[in-house]
């Protein structure tokens, strides 16, 4: 094939750099693999679930802000995490009252700090099992300890 005499768009130094670029872009592809893989592929195991929150990490650490492409990306992979922990994580049962001790416990609320919602005697009454909750006190329960409302109903029969 017969050159052009005018290298128009300067192609003669790109194919002369190509080389440079491709031994560039090699050392990167194996990684870029990994990272897209570890966005699409199930996690198959533990270890692969632990090699998926070290990446999650790595890529948090890079990020600056929510939208940089790090932090885009490791949300996808804590995407296919909370695929496998729904699927293989057993969350024990707890009642009502299990679930509000420890919210109180946790947070260090005392029965009096809780009296916008119920009474005193009636949290006694819903930590000692006597009680149940209510629809309305659920709501109320959730939102102050910011926690979805279906914490308190996995205790309801």
């Amino acid at each position: 094939m017969k050159r052009k005499e005018n290298d128009v768009g300067g192609f003669d130094a790109f194919i002369a750099n190509l080389s440079l670029l491709l031994d560039g872009l090699n050392g990167q592809a194996a990684t870029l693999a990994r990272l897209l893989t570890a966005c699409h592929d199930k996690i198959l195991d533990d270890a692969d679930l632990k090699d998926r929150m070290t990446l999650i990490d790595e890529l948090y650490a890079h990020a600056d802000t929510e939208h940089h492409v790090a932090a885009r990306f490791a949300e996808l992979v804590a995407d296919r995490v909370h695929e496998y922990e729904a699927a293989t994580v057993v969350v024990p049962y707890s009642s009502q009252a299990q679930v509000l001790a420890f919210l109180m416990a946790e947070r260090g609320v005392k029965q009096k700090d809780l009296s916008d919602i119920v009474n005193q005697s009636a949290v006694s009454e819903i930590l000692g099992g006597k009680r149940k909750m209510t629809v309305a006190q659920i709501k109320r329960f959730a939102a102050f300890f910011a926690v979805p409302a279906e914490v308190f109903l996995r205790g309801v029969d």
